[in-house]
């Protein structure tokens, strides 16, 4: 193990690609939609699930993120 120096901590990025998901959803039409993922997105699900969720949370929008017979759907509350 070794130290390198630096100037400084990187900056955070701002938005993330799960924020861009959720103002995609909310700008759209369609109050209910299905996520489709893959294995290289999420291990499963559930992991989906979580991860959408407190994108959800993040963002501040009014969403609901379901896990109904291993497909995950966002919904508008």
């Amino acid at each position: 193990m070794k130290l390198i120096p630096v100037e400084a901590v990187p900056k955070r990025r701002g938005k993330h690609r799960l924020q861009d998901l959720m103002e995609e959803f909310m700008r759209g039409d369609a109050d209910v939609v299905k996520i489709d993922f893959s294995e290289r997105d999420y291990k499963s699900a559930k992991v989906c699930r979580s991860c959408l969720g407190v994108a959800a949370k993040h963002s501040g929008y009014p969403i609901k993120v379901w896990l109904r017979e291993g497909v995950v759907y966002l919904s508008k509350m």
